[in-house]
C-alpha cells in the first residue's frame, strides 16, 4: 500500500494498515512471528515474539508458505490479490493509494472507477 505525502513532501508515518499480515499458527511459529510484520513496521523496536496481530488491517489469504505457492502462478496471484487489495477499507478502489509498477498497469484498467 502506498503511503501518502503531506504538503512538504514527507511520507505519512508507517501504520499497520500499510502492510499485509498473515496470522497463521504454523507460519508464525516457523518464522518467529514474521507474518505479523504490520506491527513491526509501525513499532520497529518491538521484539518479534511480542508482535501483535490487528483484525482491521490487510490479511493475506494464507500463511507465507501458501503465498509462496500462489506466487508461482502469477495469473492466479493477481486474480486473488487484486480483489483483496481493491477491497481494503483504506483503498476502496482508489488507485492513488496503491503502489503500482508502471509496466503492470493492467490493474488500473480493470478497477478504474
Amino acid at each position: 500500500m502506498l503511503r501518502q505525502r503531506d504538503e512538504n513532501g514527507r511520507y505519512e508515518r508507517c501504520e499497520p494498515h500499510h502492510s499485509w499480515n498473515a496470522n497463521y499458527v504454523f507460519s508464525n511459529l516457523a518464522l518467529y512471528h514474521l507474518e505479523r510484520h504490520s506491527d513491526h513496521h509501525a513499532n520497529p523496536m518491538r521484539r518479534y515474539q511480542s508482535l501483535r496481530n490487528f483484525e482491521d488491517i490487510p490479511q493475506l489469504p494464507d500463511g507465507y508458505y501458501g503465498m509462496y505457492l500462489l506466487a508461482y502462478v502469477p495469473w492466479l496471484w493477481y486474480r486473488v490479490m487484486d480483489k483483496r487489495l481493491m477491497a481494503l477499507p483504506h483503498i476502496r478502489g482508489d488507485l492513488s493509494r496503491v503502489n503500482i509498477e508502471p509496466s503492470k498497469r493492467r490493474i488500473s484498467r480493470r478497477y478504474q472507477q
